[in-house]
């Protein structure tokens, strides 16, 4: 079990060293830096989990108005720069966590 602890622990270091997570850090602190933006966004981010979590039936139209309400804030460029660091990171981890778990089937029967 050490081994494997140590290898994850040097993942985790080899993701805090990728260009992903080094754009995700630094748009991250440009957006905290202007905190109307950063609390906007928050907000925004809040009621769009919120929908998804607790919506009953098809969230689209509910989403659909929330970033129509939002579209001001979307198009800023540090809120933008951010939401794609962010993305770019996110899908690097969902890469990495798909590749972890590769080939296991666990049937519980």
């Amino acid at each position: 079990m050490d081994e494997i602890l140590n290898a994850t622990r040097y993942v985790n270091q080899l993701l805090k060293e990728s260009k992903e997570y080094q754009r995700f850090i630094f748009a991250r602190n440009q957006l905290r830096a202007n905190t109307d933006l950063y609390q906007r966004l928050k907000e925004m981010k809040e009621r769009y989990k919120d929908v998804q979590a607790y919506w009953e039936g098809n969230p689209y139209d509910e989403i659909y108005r929330i970033c129509q309400e939002n579209d001001e804030l979307l198009h800023n460029s540090v809120v933008n720069e951010y939401l794609r660091a962010e993305s770019a990171l996110s899908h690097l981890i969902r890469m990495m966590v798909d590749t972890v778990v590769e080939g296991f089937h666990i049937d519980f029967e």
